[in-house]
């Protein structure tokens, strides 16, 4: 069963993604910190990892950076699961943490599950 990491300091974000991944077969884990999220990813590799940008304490960014330098997770798929608006630079941030997609958070369902399936190949 394919699973995806949720990272996202809103509790609702992460249940309502867990709801609509879940019911398309997916194991969905949720983490609502940078913390929580390397601490999980250590204990449990996942297919995906939907990782908000802005978050308090360790923002997005961070947390990719540190996935990227830790050997056995550096390899991760990672897209961003976001509300903000990446224009160049942020693309440009985009190609250099290897992120593999950019979702934003008001998503069309079908649209969002048809990108999901893609990156994780399920």
């Amino acid at each position: 069963m394919p699973s995806v990491m949720i990272v996202d300091d809103e509790p609702e974000i992460i249940d309502l993604t867990r709801e609509i991944l879940g019911d398309e077969g997916y194991t969905v884990i949720g983490a609502e910190s940078g913390e929580e999220c390397l601490k999980k990813l250590k204990e449990e590799p996942v297919d995906l990892v939907l990782m908000d940008f802005f978050m308090p304490g360790m923002d997005g960014r961070t947390v990719i950076e540190k996935i990227r330098e830790t050997p056995d997770l550096k390899d991760a798929k990672i897209a961003f699961f976001t509300s903000a608006t990446f224009r160049k630079r942020g693309m440009e941030i985009m190609k250099e943490l290897n992120i593999v997609d950019y979702i934003t958070k008001s998503f069309d369902m079908d649209d969002f599950i048809s990108r999901i399936k893609k990156i994780t190949g399920k």
